[in-house]
């Protein structure tokens, strides 16, 4: 299947029916897509705009259709004024497509970063603790995640006003616990990502020799920053 020949068969639309009808119940025959970050996109992209999609696939010699679908990761409302780069989340339909991307990819004009995005960690909406969800919260009070005071997060004052912010995990302030940069998110995501099998490869490892380059041996292979004096 991490070739893809069997997996594509199976999704064309007459043998999924079939194989879905031998299984019984409801079954069905879902595609697995894989989520792909691209850093520092200028805010001007519109992700939401499928002949921009078209269009980046054939400038990257990708399948049609292979960007199923692209989001900003952070609500636009709550962008800084002025803002004019953020991040973008890919959802991409192949794992040869997936790894063809993560070579790059130029959106709106500018070339950016992309790396494979890893599971998050689960935060409580209510306490903004880490662990658990709002539904199994079992703190008496609520935590605000913009200034770590005790009320609901909805009732804020000072919401909108980003040199209030708190965060209620690291008690750092200038930023509030939904803060994607908050030492304690990073910390957790790094964690769950060293559990997965594929930790500290760039790319999703296949059957291609390409894959099975570690970021450690890809760093070690890069040509070393310039000096100063050539800069000048």
């Amino acid at each position: 299947l991490q070739n893809g020949t069997t997996a594509r068969w199976l999704l064309q639309p007459n043998i999924a029916r079939a194989f879905a009808a031998k299984m019984g119940m409801e079954a069905k025959v879902i595609e697995r897509t894989y989520k792909l970050i691209a850093e520092r996109v200028p805010v001007e992209f519109d992700p939401h705009n499928p002949a921009v999609l078209r269009e980046i696939e054939e400038a990257h010699g990708l399948d049609e259709n292979a960007i199923a679908r692209a989001d900003w990761i952070k609500p636009i409302e709550r962008r800084r004024p002025g803002q004019r780069l953020d991040f973008l989340q890919l959802t991409v339909t192949n794992i040869n497509q997936a790894n063809k991307a993560i070579k790059g990819l130029t959106l709106a004009g500018r070339r950016v970063l992309v790396r494979k995005d890893y599971d998050e960690p689960k935060r409580c909406m209510r306490c903004q603790e880490y662990g658990h969800l709002a539904k199994d919260c079992k703190k008496t009070t609520d935590i605000c995640a913009n200034c770590a005071g005790m009320h609901p997060t909805t009732s804020c004052a000072v919401k909108n006003d980003p040199t209030q912010h708190r965060c209620a995990n690291c008690a750092g302030e200038a930023h509030p616990a939904w803060d994607r940069a908050c030492p304690s998110f990073l910390a957790r995501t790094r964690a769950l990502a060293a559990r997965r099998a594929d930790s500290g490869f760039r790319f999703y490892v296949t059957n291609n020799p390409e894959t099975w380059i570690t970021e450690e041996e890809e760093l070690a292979r890069a040509p070393p920053m310039p000096s100063l004096w050539p800069q000048m």
